[in-house]
């Protein structure tokens, strides 16, 4: 009885034993880390039904009255390739197993062309002087400009020392900015194309949360931290510009997509100074 209680007291030390080595109280650590946003909740394109009454001309071309099409919703998955995500956090132990941070993350992706409307009425397409008849059957295609997005945050982490690694959990909070993403049309079997506005660039405040585990090593004689990292951030809607699509009866919804969470995973290391 006494020998199993020895061991259940040893194993119970064994798992409490501090591992990350310059987590202590009044240390400070860097910690960059870089990955992907490899999930995202975000719509970019609402589903809407356009029309004109007369011809409207955008920033890049004009389309006669007749014109009507189907747009159908598209996400972030849709209309842009995997997202990279890289940054740093400086933070500083206010315990031994509690560290408060501020950071700076930057976010990228590139766009792809996909389908995005059925044409549903025969018109007229204009760009440079060039008038170019279109199909009621013809079917127009999305490529958006690159998603680019920095952000500067503060947050807490908690740590919970462990044998062999430390898990973590914690929280953060900032301020955010989004590029301008214009969209290139182009209808398929006329061939024709022309960019629109659609996100004027975006500034606003975020929050996210981030879960992982650390595990210590020796670089020489400086201690480092390797782990991995998932976190989850929610960003509010992005920034309608309805200069273009607010031409179309119908239009100004497209561009009304209503917040996202993304979901990231990073590798990181931290140095302590």
């Amino acid at each position: 009885m006494m020998f199993r209680k020895l061991f259940l007291v040893g194993l119970v030390c064994a798992f409490m034993a501090p591992t990350n080595v310059f987590a202590e109280k009044g240390k400070w650590s860097f910690t960059p880390y870089v990955g992907a946003n490899v999930a995202t909740s975000r719509d970019m394109v609402e589903s809407s039904t356009l029309s004109l009454t007369a011809a409207a001309t955008t920033s890049d071309f004009t389309v006669s009255a007749a014109f009507a099409a189907n747009v159908k919703e598209l996400s972030f998955d849709d209309t842009h390739n995997t997202p990279l995500l890289t940054g740093f956090d400086v933070g500083h132990f206010i315990r031994d197993d509690l560290e408060i941070f501020g950071g700076f993350q930057y976010v990228t992706a590139s766009g792809n062309s996909t389908k995005v409307a059925d044409v549903s009425a025969a018109f007229n397409f204009t760009q440079n002087g060039t008038t170019t008849a279109i199909g009621a059957t013809d079917t127009v295609n999305a490529e958006f400009d690159d998603y680019d997005s920095w952000a500067i945050k503060v947050g807490a982490t908690k740590y919970f020392p462990m044998a062999s690694f430390t898990p973590y959990i914690g929280g953060y909070g900032g301020f955010k900015h989004i590029d301008e993403m214009k969209v290139k049309l182009t209808i398929n079997t006329a061939n024709v194309s022309g960019k629109i506005k659609f996100y004027d660039s975006t500034n606003t405040g975020f929050f996210g949360f981030h879960t992982g585990a650390n595990k210590s090593v020796m670089a020489g004689n400086m201690p480092i931290n390797l782990g991995i990292r998932a976190r989850l951030d929610y960003t509010p809607e992005l920034n309608g510009d309805d200069a273009d699509t607010g031409l179309l009866t119908g239009g100004a919804k497209t561009n009304e997509a209503g917040g996202g969470v993304d979901f990231g995973l990073t590798a990181q290391l931290s140095i302590p100074f």
